[in-house]
């Protein structure tokens, strides 16, 4: 499977260019969700679970981790990865002006084992569309769009 993508034109934001330059730049797209019923369907293809089973072992998974999280855990679940809980603060001057409301907004941070790290290592690419440059109307590539393909 591939990476879609689109060619998009932006703003320069390297150091040192011009105030209007642009760049054109690879954009990744997600094209289809994959629901949480259709996932515990295709989860239950590859074992000897039914359907509701995977969705019971799946719901009570997310309930554990949440309260593991919450515990301040991080979350080992193998080849997959890990999940774990940060927050940054808002800095004091002194040790004891620093005040818990000082904390920013906690975010879950999910760091992708070997399983996943295989993917991220070489992933291939599929171009969803030509890009046709405002300028002079030509397409990048210069492909024909075919209706009903990506």
């Amino acid at each position: 499977m591939a990476l879609k993508y689109r060619i998009v034109l932006k703003k320069d934001m390297s150091k040192g260019a011009a105030a209007d330059a642009k760049l054109f730049y690879g954009q990744v797209r997600s094209i289809e969700k994959t629901g949480f019923k259709k996932l515990c369907e295709l989860v239950s293809g590859y074992c000897t679970a039914k359907k509701g089973e995977v969705e019971l072992v799946v719901d009570g998974l997310i309930n554990i981790m949440k309260n593991e999280l919450e515990s301040g855990n991080i979350i080992q679940m193998g080849a997959f990865g890990n999940f774990r809980m940060l927050a940054g603060s808002h800095g004091s001057t002194t040790l004891k002006d620093f005040d818990p409301a000082m904390f920013k907004k906690a975010r879950i941070v999910f760091t992708p084992g070997a399983l996943l790290q295989s993917l991220i290592a070489k992933p291939s690419f599929l171009k969803l569309e030509p890009f046709e440059d405002p300028k002079d109307g030509s397409e990048g590539g210069k492909e024909e769009e075919r209706p009903g393909e990506l």
